[in-house]
C-alpha cells in the first residue's frame, strides 16, 4: 500500500469523537430536547407564579369584601353569602368578569376550583383559602392522545386571605350627607308619603335620623382619629352666618358648587337673593307680545326701569314693616312698628316727590344703608335684571319640564366644567348668598324655593303658611309676636371638620340641642357636590362620604342628578380626594388613602334586594353609575335602631386590616 498518496496524507481517518462536523449535529440533537424542556418548565413555573400571585391579589379583596359584610359565618346562609361575595371578587380579578349574583356558588365556582371561608369568632378573624387548576402554557411532552397537565395553585392561608376585625387607628374623616327636606318629617312607616307633615312627634324621618347621628357619634366621638362633619341639604345646603340680621337674630347663607353656563356665571346671586323682580308683570308683557326675549332688556326694559326700582324698593318696605318694625317692638300696643324702625334708623319717611318718583313710591324707605340695596348697584341691575327674570321662567313657570327649583338646573349648570374644576375651581364654583329670613313667597326672594330647612325649624314657616299657600296678615302677625325673626338661629347648617380637638363633641352639642324642621324640596347631588370642599379641607387619611335620604329627588333635580353620575361625577370625587396632584397643587389638605360614598335609604323598600334589577330599580343610577353595580355600598333602614346599625357598620367597614396567621 503506497502511504505516500498526498491525498490521503491530508485527509487521515479521525477517530469518531474528533470528527467536529458530526460532534455538533449529534450533540445539538442531544442538546434542544433538553433546552426545550427546561425553557417550557421556565415558562409554566412563570406562568404558575403569575397566577399564584394574581389569585393572592384576589383573595386579599375577596377577605376585605367578606369583612364588610361582617356576617360571622352564623348560620348556612351566611357562609354562603360569604363564599359568594368572596367568588365574585376573585373571578372579577382573576377573569375581569363578575358572576350572576342569582347564580350559586357552586356555578361561580371555575372548573377544578374549591374555596373555603372560616371565621374565628375568639379573634374575630376571617380565613379565606382558595385554590384553581389553571392548564400549563405549553403541551411540550406530551403525545397528541395525552392532555395538558392542570397545576393546582392556591392562597397561602398563613399570608393571604386573613383580616381582622380590628377598630382602625388610622384617621378617617365621615362627613353625613342629611336630608333636610319636607318629605323627611313624614312617618318613617309610610313609604308613600313625600310632603310635609310636622306632627308626627318621634316617629318622624327627621327624628330618627338625628338620633342615629347622635348615637354614632356618641360611640366613637372619644376616638381622636375619627372626626364628623355634616352636611344638610334640601335644594341646597345651608351654611352658617357671622353676620346677624336687622332685628338682631343670626343669618344664613345658601350655598352650592356648580360651574354655571355663560350668562349665569356672571350673577352676582348674593345681590338677587333679597329682591323682589316682579316676574309676574313681566310675564304678562310676554304674552302681550311686549316682550319676546326676558334677557334681552334693551326692548323693554328702559320703558320700565322705575316699575322694577319701585318694585324692588317695595319688597324692602314690606320686610321691614311685617318682619323686623313688629321683633325690634316691645310695646306694639302703644308704639307704632315704623315709628320703631324710624328710631332704629332703618327707614325713613319720604317727603322729597323726586325721591319717590325715581326709587319708590312707599311712604317709608327702608334698608337703603345695605350694601346691597338697589340704589347702590344699578350697574348689577341694568346687566341682569333681564337674566334674573328668565332665571325665574325656568324655575317656577312649568314651561320647562327637566328643571327645579334652584338657579342650579339642568339649563344653567356646566355638567361636564363642573365635574373638570371639582378641586381646580373649587372656591370660585361655590355660590352662597345670604337668605332671607322671610316666609318663602317670590316678593322677598326669587331663589324662595332654595334652602327652606331653617326657616321651618325656626317657626319663620309652619303648617299654617302651606295650608293658606299664602303668607296672610296674621301669619305675619304671628312671626313678629314670637319674635322668630329676633331670635333667629342658624340650624340646620353645615357643620365641616376642624383643628379643635373637642370638635365631635361641638358637633354632637349642635346636633342634640337643635330643633329640627325640615322644609323644602330635595336636591342630592347639589349636597354631594357641596361635600367635596369639606372632604377636601378634612385632615384624616380616609374620607367617608354618607348620604342618607329617602330618595326622593324634586322632579328636574333627578334630571341633572342622573346627568351628573351618567358624567363620573362619583368616581371623580373619590379619585380626586386620591389625587397626588390635586395634594401637590393645594386643592386637598390631606392626600387620601381611600374615598367613598355609601347611600342609606330612609324606607323599608329598600330591604330584602337580591338581584341587580332590584337594586337599579330602588336606588337607579347610585346602583348602576356611582357604585358601579356593587351593592354593598347601598343600604337601608326604617327605624332608629336599623339607621344606627347601618351606619355603625359603615364605619366598621373601614377597619379590616390584612394579618399574619401568627400574629
Amino acid at each position: 500500500m503506497n502511504n505516500n498518496n498526498p491525498l490521503k496524507q491530508n485527509n487521515p481517518k479521525l477517530p469518531f469523537l474528533k470528527c467536529t462536523s458530526g460532534a455538533v449535529a449529534i450533540s445539538m440533537a442531544i442538546m434542544l430536547p433538553a433546552i426545550f424542556t427546561c425553557m417550557a418548565f421556565s415558562i409554566n413555573q412563570a406562568y404558575t407564579m403569575r397566577h399564584r400571585a394574581k389569585l393572592s391579589e384576589a383573595t386579599n379583596e375577596a377577605s376585605l369584601a367578606v369583612i364588610a359584610i361582617d356576617n360571622k359565618n352564623v348560620d348556612d346562609d351566611a357562609k354562603k353569602q360569604n363564599r359568594k361575595i368572596a367568588l365574585n371578587y376573585i373571578n372579577y380579578f382573576i377573569t375581569k368578569k363578575i358572576g350572576n349574583e342569582s347564580q350559586t356558588d357552586e356555578n361561580l365556582l371555575e372548573s377544578g376550583a374549591q374555596i373555603n371561608v372560616d371565621y374565628d369568632e375568639d379573634r374575630k378573624e376571617y380565613y379565606i383559602a382558595y385554590n384553581q387548576q389553571f392548564d400549563e402554557l405549553t403541551k411540550n411532552g406530551y403525545s397528541d392522545e395525552q392532555k395538558p397537565q392542570s397545576v393546582v395553585v392556591s392562597s397561602k392561608t398563613e399570608s393571604y386571605g386573613n383580616t381582622r376585625k380590628y377598630q382602625n387607628h388610622d384617621s378617617i374623616d365621615f362627613a353625613f350627607i342629611s336630608d333636610f327636606s319636607a318629605s323627611s318629617t313624614c312617618l318613617y312607616s309610610d313609604t308613600n308619603c313625600n310632603d310635609y307633615s310636622p306632627n308626627n312627634s318621634a316617629q318622624r324621618r327627621l327624628d330618627y335620623m338625628k338620633a342615629a347621628i347622635v348615637d354614632v357619634v356618641k360611640e366613637y366621638e372619644k376616638y381622636s382619629e375619627y372626626q364628623f362633619a355634616l352636611v344638610p341639604y334640601d335644594i341646597g345646603v345651608p351654611v352658617e352666618s357671622q353676620t346677624k340680621n336687622a332685628a338682631g337674630g343670626k343669618n344664613y347663607g345658601c350655598s352650592v358648587m356648580y360651574k354655571m353656563n355663560q350668562v349665569w356665571d356672571s350673577i352676582n346671586y348674593n345681590f338677587w337673593a333679597n329682591k323682589n323682580i316682579a316676574y309676574t308683570h313681566w310675564r304678562k308683557l310676554k304674552r302681550d307680545n311686549v316682550i319676546q326675549d326676558y334677557t334681552n332688556i334693551s326692548n323693554y326694559f328702559p320703558k320700565h326701569r322705575k316699575l322694577a326700582n319701585y318694585y324692588m324698593d317695595y319688597s324692602y318696605y314690606n320686610y321691614y314693616s311685617q318682619l323686623i318694625g313688629p321683633a325690634l317692638n316691645s310695646d306694639p300696643d302703644n308704639i307704632s312698628n315704623m315709628q320703631v324702625l324710624k328710631e332704629k334708623g332703618l327707614c325713613y319717611e319720604r317727603t322729597d316727590l323726586w325721591d319717590r318718583l325715581e326709587n319708590g313710591q312707599a311712604q317709608w324707605a327702608c334698608g337703603t344703608d345695605r350694601s346691597d340695596h338697589p340704589e347702590k348697584n344699578t350697574y348689577e341691575i341694568n346687566k341682569n335684571y333681564g337674566n334674573l327674570v328668565q332665571l325665574f321662567d325656568y324655575m317656577f313657570s312649568k314651561d320647562y319640564d327637566k328643571v327645579h327649583y334652584s338657579f342650579a338646573n339642568t339649563i344653567t349648570v356646566d355638567v361636564k366644567g363642573t365635574i373638570n374644576t371639582l378641586f381646580s375651581e373649587m372656591n370660585e364654583n361655590i355660590i352662597t348668598f345670604e337668605r332671607p329670613i322671610a316666609p318663602v313667597v317670590a316678593e322677598f326672594s326669587p331663589f324662595m324655593g332654595m334652602c327652606q330647612a331653617p326657616l321651618y325649624s325656626n317657626n319663620i314657616m309652619n303648617k299654617e303658611i302651606i295650608d293658606a299657600k299664602k303668607v296672610t296678615d296674621v301669619a305675619y302677625s304671628n312671626i313678629g309676636k314670637g319674635k322668630f325673626v329676633a331670635n333667629f338661629e342658624s340650624a340646620p347648617h353645615l357643620i365641616p371638620f376642624s383643628d379643635n380637638a373637642e370638635h365631635n363633641r361641638d358637633l354632637l352639642n349642635s346636633i342634640q340641642k337643635a330643633n329640627w324642621m325640615p322644609g323644602g324640596g330635595t336636591d342630592t347631588i347639589t349636597a354631594l357636590l357641596r361635600t367635596v370642599p369639606v372632604m377636601a379641607e378634612g385632615k384624616g387619611n380616609n374620607k367617608v362620604m354618607i348620604i342618607i335620604s329617602d330618595g326622593k329627588d324634586d322632579p328636574g333635580a333627578d334630571v341633572l342628578r342622573d346627568i351628573f353620575l351618567d358624567e363620573g361625577v362619583c368616581q371623580a370625587i373619590t379619585a380626586g380626594l386620591r389625587s397626588k396632584d390635586n395634594f401637590d397643587n393645594g386643592y386637598i389638605a390631606k392626600l387620601a388613602k381611600s374615598a367613598i360614598i355609601y347611600y342609606i335609604k330612609l324606607t323599608p323598600n329598600a330591604g330584602n334586594l337580591t338581584t341587580n334589577d332590584q337594586y337599579e330599580a330602588e336606588f337607579g343610577k347610585w346602583f348602576t353609575k356611582c357604585m358601579n353595580g356593587n351593592s354593598m355600598f347601598l343600604m337601608e333602614a326604617r327605624d332608629r335602631k336599623s339607621l344606627t346599625d347601618v351606619i355603625s357598620k359603615i364605619i366598621e367597614i373601614e377597619t379590616g386590616k390584612f394579618i399574619k396567621k401568627t400574629e
